[in-house]
């Protein structure tokens, strides 16, 4: 993780100058489960990295996931519609009782795209659509054996100039049902460099019990095109993980 943020350091450091300038603030899909309703401007690539530390204990079973990193790419096609994929490599140690075991591998690749649909104006809210298909390419006991879809449709209201309003709705197929999913999420500008959230989210699968979690985040955007980030989430439902950590560097990568 370390080394692949000073490479995209690197790279992108001659390319940083007027036409960054030009288009603004980056504005990424992370930490935050709500994932914005914006796209990246056109012709220009949006990298976003990160690590995930995540616990869950369930009766005599505890399972620690660690995702590193987790990557999603990010490209503007129109200036309405980008293109994303993303995926990561994940492990997992699960202890049941006097038992010790460890998985891991890739996930599935996560292919899509998001289409701005309308400006924000008054208290009509800016809006978008994000369709992903997360395809089964890893044969590793991570990734699914079928092509699970989720469609997501995003609203955010500005209050002022600093705070906003971001809010999602999302429905999805998986393995051979389906499941319902939203996010809620306050944040607001402490400077033109620093913002911070709180979120809550959740998904309620087919025959399965709803999982409910929040979480508070802070972004520091350190160069027009380039922000770190990290956030703790924690469960508020008994079905949800007790608890997750996650960072990350994200880059808008120069025309």
């Amino acid at each position: 993780m370390l080394l692949l943020t000073v490479f995209l350091f690197i790279l992108v450091k001659e390319g940083y100058g007027q036409e960054e300038e030009e288009l603004g603030r980056i504005d990424t899909g992370r930490p935050d489960q709500t994932q914005g309703t914006t796209v990246v401007p056109k012709s220009t690539l949006q990298i976003e990295t990160g690590f995930l530390y995540e616990k869950n204990t369930a009766q005599d079973q505890e399972v620690k996931t660690h995702a590193y990193p987790t990557v999603s790419l990010r490209y503007g096609l129109l200036e309405t519609l980008e293109l994303r994929v993303g995926g990561s490599f994940q492990d997992s140690v699960i202890r049941e009782r006097n038992s010790y075991r460890k998985i891991n591998g890739f996930g599935p690749l996560g292919v899509g795209f998001r289409l701005y649909l309308w400006e924000g104006a008054g208290v009509l809210p800016q809006a978008a659509f994000t369709a992903t298909v997360a395809l089964p390419v890893s044969n590793s006991s991570m990734a699914s054996d079928y092509a699970d879809t989720e469609l997501r449709l995003g609203f955010t209201n500005r209050i002022n100039p600093r705070l906003a309003l971001t809010y999602t709705l999302g429905y999805g197929w998986v393995q051979e049902g389906y499941e319902t999913k939203y996010a809620f999420k306050a944040s607001g500008d402490v400077s033109y460099r620093i913002a911070v959230y709180a979120e809550v989210f959740g998904t309620k699968a087919e025959e399965s019990r709803a999982v409910h979690q929040a979480d508070a985040g802070v972004l520091y955007i350190f160069r027009q095109n380039m922000q770190l980030d990290v956030a703790v989430g924690v469960a508020l439902s008994r079905a949800a993980p007790d608890l997750f950590i996650t960072t990350g560097f994200s880059v808008r990568l120069p025309r």
